[in-house]
């Protein structure tokens, strides 16, 4: 079996660490596996050439864009493979172009994302051989929005491929532990993940509540939102420590995840923060609502409900009996349901499926 993965660029996104991942994880497992990058340059490339598949990068010359992919067909034709996973909008673009011709290998298209899709995406979605989506939500949403209801398609969750270690049960405050309650956000700051709205909600707290929040990660958005911190008098209570390539010691030092995106897919944030036991505050918008047990877990609040987002956060930051019984259930429940190994189990699964057909 030989199955290529196409990917527009490495940037340290979620798609991409999870192309990254599964694509090793196939290679390690004695598939002959082809990662093709349209554009070099990216954050990952590094990581992507010391992992054990073989590594393509098409050469754009001095054009450096993510849609250009010069090459690509021919390169799939010399390869011979027999299945072609698309990943990322511009690879699933390309993927409806390649569904025009004639093709010797099959296509698996896939849909992980919030945001609109363009044309040739939703091409992809419906002439190819097979789509993956990273939740239920996922699906209902093309069938719902484009008419795109696929007989072949598949759920595959999200692997947590990073190694997050849950914090045990005495490390969890209780009762009679001082200092702020630790509020944590990990994510791109992008204007859909809407980071500022976190900073209103956090300042709708009461006096009396003692929190600290902090706002991992890099992106378009991250000035913005520190200015705005200031312009809120939360400059003291708002950390902003950029991009972290290993979350854990903030996970371990957090007790409650807080996410307020408008646009989302599988938030890999809310499945790390699960892992390592934080119970969730999280607007139900895509497939938030897969990443955790609402009331068991976390509370899933309606979207841009801002009254219910401050009630519900306030009620888990006054209650440590009803967090430590979250934090438990949260784990159980990612354990469960992302482990990396049963992801990578369910692709191999579906390409011995589809290659015997």
């Amino acid at each position: 079996m030989r199955i290529a993965f196409i990917q527009d660029h490495l940037r340290n996104g979620g798609t991409e660490n999870q192309t990254l991942h599964i694509a090793h994880g196939l290679a390690a497992e004695g598939i002959d596996t082809h990662v093709i990058v349209f554009r070099q340059g990216g954050v990952l490339d590094a990581k992507a050439e010391a992992s054990a598949f073989h590594l393509h990068f098409l050469n754009q010359g001095q054009l450096k864009t993510d849609w250009f992919a010069p090459g690509l067909k021919a390169l799939l034709q010399s390869l011979e493979i027999d299945t072609l996973i698309a990943m990322g909008r511009m690879g699933n673009c390309h993927a409806g172009l390649l569904s025009l011709f004639e093709r010797d290998y099959r296509i698996i298209a896939t849909f992980r994302t919030g945001k609109t899709i363009p044309w040739l995406q939703r091409r992809a979605l419906k002439h190819s051989d097979h789509i993956v989506a990273n939740s239920q939500e996922a699906l209902t949403r093309i069938a719902n929005l484009y008419g795109i209801q696929h007989p072949d398609s598949t759920i595959i969750y999200n692997g947590c491929i990073r190694k997050i270690e849950p914090a045990a049960a005495s490390d969890k405050r209780g009762p009679q532990s001082s200092g702020p309650i630790r509020l944590v956000s990990a994510s791109m700051f992008r204007p859909e993940k809407k980071q500022s709205r976190l900073l209103e909600i956090c300042k709708r707290l009461p006096d009396r509540v003692d929190w600290h929040l902090t706002l991992a990660g890099e992106g378009t958005e991250r000035l913005a939102c520190i200015a705005q911190a200031k312009r809120l008098g939360l400059e003291e209570r708002v950390d902003f420590p950029g991009l972290l390539h290993d979350p854990n010691a903030l996970y371990q030092q957090s007790d409650i995840a807080i996410h307020a995106s408008s646009k989302e897919s599988l938030p890999n944030f809310l499945v790390e923060a699960q892992m390592a036991g934080l119970p969730v505050v999280a607007y139900d918008v895509g497939g938030v609502a897969e990443t955790f047990q609402p009331d068991r877990s976390g509370y899933l609040v309606e979207h841009a409900d801002e009254d219910q987002f401050v009630e519900r956060l306030q009620s888990l930051i006054e209650s440590p009996d009803l967090r430590l019984q979250m934090s438990q259930a949260g784990s159980d429940y990612a354990q469960a349901h992302f482990a990396p190994a049963a992801q990578l189990q369910a692709y191999i699964e579906l390409l011995n499926k589809l290659n015997t057909k």
